[in-house]
């Protein structure tokens, strides 16, 4: 009775929580083993192998029900294989045949008991009884300390099922969803054996396809010609150049195409597939670059022509140097395009290609800063060839825009060259851009002239600026506007709209004679500076 009382005693404090205590927080919810989030375990060799065998039966029960959760079911059964040691082209493919073939053999051969397999990671190998199937420890890569089938398990999985094939499955065994190809039901056997493990069939199917591969080529090569027959009658000659830029790299895709969807329809497997996919799938990118570089030179060929059809002042190297950027930009992309759907690591061969142009960059700095100079002014068009123009303490007329620098023409007739980079970080007078140059000049009529002559004088000049068709309309003064040291000044002020200097010169010129026929008529004289020097006194001659 006291006993009883105890342990009630201490159910009821245990109960009892006091003020201020913190409940312990719920476990966290785990995802369970049929969630499609749920990781794939491979920590042991028992993880492993139950997460492969697990994977296979969910993926054999969502082919049955047409499911389109197989492949992902498949894809988790890949992921307990090491495929580190498979060839990169077409790794997913010889992972998806392994998974298959693994599962088939074990459902003949063995009932796995999961209890008898290690479910520690203290051993570095373990075999599956009564077999060569093995499941080792990753020693280095990503997986690292990760249980996975063996790569020799993986390669010599074909034969390991070829061999247990006419086995029948053990109770309860589902299979690995292999189902016979279609050509083992309509080729004779004597079609059946194997050269350089392709089938005599095989071989003979692949010569009839590389026969229709070039028959498709020259087909092909017909509709081009056709086509250029079309293009050639119209006026324009951008769609020739098209043409001429499509047919060679088309024909060729069309034909690498034709052949490596041809290459899943004959059931080529193994070292044989990795190669052939290899040399075709290699074919098709290069075509590819091909393509994408003809493409890439028609572009740049129209954008030099309607810079020559505009008159746009741009370095014709520097336009072939964009030209061949744009090709060169396109070809790597494809390529590298191609080799990332090969299996090849991209991302450390951009990494590398980045360390190489950043030391190339650091080496060639100031080169590459003068060539983006040439590209902002090509861009900004701050002035042109033929302008005259202000710019670091020099001036002179613009006689080429280069790669580096560019070359000014001085009123001295002397060159100066200035770096591109320095240029575009420099204020730029640009007096070529002018809508109208503005002539400031004083007129210095001598003292003594009657008002009404100067004021006769102004009229004049005005009446000779508005009657000018280059002078801007509105746009001049003309005024008596100070009395100078030594004559009596009248400000003119107007704006010439031409486009040269020597069309200025011309028109002052005119303008000058103009005056001063007006100062004859009005018998108007220009003074010129003059000192009257006023004189007190004389000395004294000396006496004798």
């Amino acid at each position: 009775m006291r006993a009883a009382l105890l342990c009630l005693l201490a159910l009821l404090l245990s109960a009892a929580e006091p003020d201020g205590a913190v409940q312990q927080a719920p476990p966290a919810v785990q995802p369970t083993a049929d969630s499609p989030l749920a990781p794939v375990k491979t920590d042991s060799p028992r993880d492993t192998i139950r997460s492969f065998m697990r994977a296979m039966d969910r993926h054999v029960e969502a082919l049955n029900r047409r499911d389109r959760k197989a492949d992902a079911w498949l894809e988790d059964a890949v992921r307990c294989l090491d495929l580190s040691q498979a060839n990169l082209v077409g790794k997913d493919a010889i992972g998806r045949e392994a998974a298959r073939n693994l599962k088939e053999v074990i459902d003949r051969v063995i009932a796995v008991d999961y209890d008898k397999v290690p479910a520690t990671a203290d051993q570095p190998r373990w075999r599956l009884r009564g077999t060569e199937i093995a499941i080792h420890r990753v020693e280095s890569g990503e997986r690292k300390d990760e249980y996975l089938f063996t790569p020799d398990t993986v390669a010599r999985s074909k034969d390991f099922f070829v061999k247990v094939k006419d086995m029948p499955l053990l109770p309860g065994a589902i299979g690995g969803g292999f189902h016979a190809p279609w050509q083992e039901q309509y080729i004779p056997p004597s079609l059946t054996p194997e050269v350089f493990g392709i089938a005599y069939w095989q071989w003979l199917t692949m010569g009839v396809l590389i026969f229709i591969g070039l028959v498709m080529r020259q087909l092909t090569r017909f509709a081009a010609f056709i086509l250029k027959q079309a293009t050639s009658r119209t006026a324009a000659s951008w769609d020739d150049e098209l043409v001429e830029a499509l047919t060679g790299p088309v024909t060729h895709l069309g034909t690498t195409g034709i052949w490596f969807a041809s290459l899943h329809l004959l059931g080529i497997t193994g070292p044989a597939y990795t190669l052939i996919s290899f040399l075709i799938k290699g074919a098709f990118f290069i075509n590819l670059a091909y393509l994408a570089y003809n493409l890439a030179g028609f572009l740049g060929s129209m954008l030099e022509k309607r810079v020559v059809a505009k008159r746009q002042d741009i370095n014709h190297g520097l336009l072939r140097l964009l030209k061949q950027t744009m090709k060169i930009l396109a070809l790597v992309f494809c390529l590298l395009l191609g080799a990332q759907n090969m299996g090849m690591d991209v991302a450390s061969l951009i990494a590398g290609l980045g360390i190489g142009g950043l030391a190339f960059a650091l080496a060639a700095k100031d080169t590459l800063a003068n060539l983006f100079g040439s590209i902002m002014i090509m861009i900004d068009r701050p002035f042109r060839v033929g302008d005259f123009i202000v710019a670091k303490g020099s001036e002179g007329t613009v006689e080429e825009i280069g790669f580096r620098c560019t070359r000014i023409r001085t009123p001295g007739n002397s060159l100066i060259t200035i770096p591109n980079s320095e240029l575009v970080m420099t204020n730029i007078d640009n007096l070529g851009m002018r809508e109208a140059r503005r002539v400031r000049e004083t007129y210095g009529l001598v003292y003594g002239t009657p008002p009404e002559r100067v004021d006769a004088f102004c009229a004049g000049v005005r009446a000779i600026l508005a009657a000018n068709p280059l002078v801007k309309p509105g746009a001049f003064e003309v005024w008596f506007n100070n009395l100078g040291s030594s004559s009596l000044d009248v400000l003119v002020n107007y704006h010439l709209v031409v486009t040269s200097w020597s069309a200025e010169l011309e028109q002052r010129h005119a303008i000058l004679l103009q005056v001063l026929q007006l100062a004859q008529r009005l018998e108007v004289s220009f003074a010129f500076p003059t000192q009257t020097l006023h004189i007190e006194s004389l000395p004294r001659p000396a006496t004798a």
